[in-house]
């Protein structure tokens, strides 16, 4: 297999239903051509979550990375579609913001998806950890202290980026299929998002607080969730911490961003701003 930090990577935000304008986003990526098929080779697309809800297309547009996920495998491409709060309100039977007119059906759906591994918790490409709203310091040494729990010979050194993220999908999984998604501190909300805990875990964190955080930036991370409300991406601590969720939907602006990273690790911004896209470089390697 190769390595993704050798491949070129396209990260976008939540399309909150925003079917359209999802579309031109990565069709100016060169992920799909004009039939609406991926046409990104051996790209990898990083979706971060919150596909459903708010806007008009809600089902179709994760049917539609469902598709790509399908057609980018042929042409030794990824599309890695992360589980977002939408999502997991879903999974938790809680249906108050959901505009899916069968969200039980739903729910089956992705609790499918989940199982087989199409839908995820986290990712890695061994540079970056990529959730869908962060991961904080205080549940990043939980997560690391079960780890070293499992394998007592094991250091906080010897836990990479891999092992980190795939545990976190271990714990999901196990979580949706035992249907207890709220006890674990991945799934907490924290007071500004109206939960009870003071952190919260990798589905409801908001960028403020993550920003905040004095250790989050130990771990290089991307994430969305939280609406810049420009058309740009938000950073932290010299680009260890970037939120890439600039607000798709429609009443937070309809706005187009997205983050390139090419195979030589060059970090690029494109932005549709007055109807042209433009790009600037963040961090060249």
């Amino acid at each position: 297999m190769i390595d993704a930090r050798k491949k070129r990577r396209i990260v976008v935000g939540d399309v909150h239903g925003e079917l359209d304008i999802f579309r031109e986003i990565i069709r100016n990526a060169g992920l799909i051509d004009t039939k609406e098929r991926w046409a990104g080779g051996d790209n990898i697309l990083i979706q971060t979550g919150d596909v459903i809800d708010r806007g008009p297309r809600s089902v179709d547009s994760f049917d539609f990375l469902r598709q790509l996920q399908k057609e980018a495998i042929k042409t030794g491409g990824e599309v890695i579609r992360l589980c977002g709060n939408h999502e997991l309100m879903i999974l938790q039977g809680l249906f108050y913001f959901t505009n899916i007119v069968e969200p039980y059906e739903f729910a089956d759906v992705l609790r499918g998806e989940i199982s087989k591994g199409d839908v995820v918790a986290s990712y890695t490409d061994g540079e970056r950890l990529y959730t869908h709203a962060g991961l904080r310091s205080s549940i990043a040494e939980r997560l690391f202290d079960d780890i070293k729990s499992i394998n007592p010979n094991m250091n906080d050194e010897d836990i990479d980026l891999y092992l980190l993220s795939d545990y976190i999908n271990r714990i999901f999984r196990a979580s949706v299929e035992s249907g207890e998604l709220r006890q674990h501190p991945i799934f907490h909300i924290d007071w500004s998002r109206g939960g009870g805990d003071p952190v919260g875990g990798i589905f409801w964190c908001d960028f403020s607080s993550i920003s905040l955080s004095e250790k989050a930036c130990d771990i290089p991370q991307i994430f969305g969730h939280t609406p810049t409300g420009k058309n740009e991406l938000k950073t932290a601590h010299e680009l260890k911490l970037i939120n890439v969720d600039a607000g798709m939907y429609r009443l937070y602006g309809g706005r187009m961003v997205y983050l390139e990273i090419t195979s030589e690790g060059v970090l690029i911004q494109h932005s549709k701003k007055s109807g042209d896209w433009t790009m600037a470089v963040l961090k060249r390697k």
